[in-house]
Parts: structure tokens; sequence; C-alpha cells
């Protein structure tokens, strides 16, 4: 399968997922949503494995580290930084946000400390 009939039915997948997740969300069920989910991930990696063209380069590959890298980095800060402010204002009076606030905080927590051992393992496994 060429590249560009791969974006196509790609995209048809994604669109089918998208629509099932928000039928399953109107009519609150988890389940439409479970099995959208898991149609999307089997037929996305049934898809890529009949690709025959492959787009993976030195470059591509440094461009997608670089973003990946940078997204983390933001998210990350902006979660830190929402839970502090949350837990700030839940001791000001102003709502009742601590348990958001901590959550938040705790994910931003958990996201660097396994960044930080993905690292270490990547640079023992790589040799850095």
């Amino acid at each position: 399968m060429k590249m560009e009939e791969y974006k196509r039915i790609r995209s048809a997948i994604v669109l089918i997922i998208a629509v099932l997740m928000a039928y399953g969300a109107i009519q609150n069920s988890i389940l439409i949503a479970l099995v959208a989910v898991t149609f999307g991930i089997v037929s996305l990696h049934v898809l890529r494995s009949g690709l025959t063209e492959v787009e993976h380069d030195e470059r591509i590959v440094l461009i997608r580290s670089k973003a990946a890298s940078m997204t983390l980095a933001i998210i990350t800060v902006t979660m830190a930084i929402i839970g502090l402010v949350l837990v700030f204002l839940n001791g000001q009076g102003v709502g009742d946000y601590e348990q958001i606030g901590n959550l938040l905080a705790f994910q931003a927590t958990t996201i660097l400390g396994l960044n930080a051992l993905l690292s270490y393992y990547y640079r023992k496994k790589l040799g850095g």
C-alpha cells in the first residue's frame, strides 16, 4: 500500500473512532468508547503493517524527538503550575479545587520521574 492511500484510510479510521467516541459519550456508555479505541488501535496496527513505503530518515526522527521533548516539558510544567494555583486558591477560600490541584501536581511529578527514569535507561542502553 502506498503512503497516500495509507493516509486516507488512516484519516477515515480516526474519523470513525471520533464518531464512535462521541456516540459513546452521548449514550453515556464506556463500553462503546472502549470498543471504538480498541477497534482503532487494531485497525491502525494492521493498516501500518501493510504499508510498503516507509518515510523515516534521521531528520524526521530528530524533529519528532525534539517535538516530543518540548511537548513533554511544556505540558508537565503547565500541569504543575495549574495544580499549585488550584491548591493555593483552595487555601484562599476560592472554591474547592484542592483535590484536582493535587492530582495535577502528582501527575506532573509522575511524568517527570518517568521521563528521568527512561532517560537514564536509554542512556545506558544506547551507550550515552
